[in-house]
């Protein structure tokens, strides 16, 4: 078995994650992971994680220009603002410093182990090699693999020609919760079961016409294999559902399920508009 990174492996996070758990009562912890679990069950089956294009993706049915219409939509839709949506969510943990569900005495600790726990997230994103950090810098960020990918494909990330409403609605969709930390958590929790679904799709069909359209950013999404790719994105989600859980509100079940729906309805038209214009 390969040896895994620092961001990858439990010993980097089970600290954090036990704090977490234990920083609020424990019936509170069971009731909530009880209703986030209903939560993830809704959004395990919407209609997003079977959407036609998932199934030609996977096929390798696409064509390069229908790719490449895809990559500069998925650009706009979230990957050029990603970090700054997961930077906006660790300066926003200081709203839990007196969040009611915390024991009085984790209410200052608190926000640290959530930050410690997103900021893996953050450097993953950032560029650091977490299993040499020597070999670590800024072009390796996930977000300039991604610009180098457009490169690669003669795509002008400035752009706008074919970018679809939809791809903003998206980017305008997250923008709208940036000040809420609770909101931003289940957002971005939801992101990375995206990323998961459909950056393995889209690596599959890339790799169809070239080995080099898949090095770089598709090395990079995934989730843990125990292999050199760096891919973290179970781990990042476990670890934002923990953090939801954690300040999750029963009576706020409702709302939490209405901004659940218009997140994965706005993802849901993004992907049926791309694949209505890739047919």
């Amino acid at each position: 078995m390969s040896k895994l990174s620092f961001t990858q492996s439990e010993n980097a996070r089970s600290e954090s994650l036990s704090f977490i758990k234990e920083s609020i009562p424990k019936i509170i912890w069971e009731n909530n992971t009880n209703d986030i679990q209903k939560l993830k069950m809704l959004a395990s089956q919407h209609p997003l994680f079977s959407s036609p294009i998932l199934v030609r993706l996977n096929a390798q049915q696409l064509q390069l220009e229908q790719l490449k219409d895809i990559h500069i939509n998925y650009f706009n839709a979230i990957v050029k603002i990603f970090t700054d949506a997961l930077s906006m969510l660790i300066y926003q943990a200081h709203q839990i410093e007196n969040h009611k569900n915390l024991l009085p005495s984790q209410q200052f600790h608190a926000k640290i182990y959530a930050r410690y726990l997103l900021s893996l997230n953050l450097i993953d994103e950032l560029g650091f090699n977490t299993y040499s950090l020597e070999l670590s810098s800024p072009t390796k960020s996930h977000l300039i693999y991604f610009l180098s990918l457009l490169e690669k494909l003669n795509i002008n990330p400035s752009s706008q020609y074919n970018v679809t409403q939809e791809a903003f609605d998206v980017q305008n969709f997250i923008q709208q919760h940036l000040n809420s930390y609770v909101n931003l958590l289940l957002i971005l929790a939801v992101t990375e079961l995206q990323v998961i679904k459909y950056s393995e799709a889209l690596r599959c069909n890339m790799e169809k016409f070239s080995p080099e359209y898949t090095q770089g950013y598709y090395d990079c999404h995934g989730i843990v294999d125990h292999s050199q790719k760096l891919a973290n994105d179970d781990n990042h989600e476990d670890d934002i559902w923990a953090l939801f859980t954690q300040v999750f509100e029963t009576e706020k079940y409702p709302q939490f399920e209405e901004l659940l729906y218009q997140y994965l309805k706005v993802w849901n038209d993004f992907w049926h508009k791309l694949n209505s214009l890739t047919l």
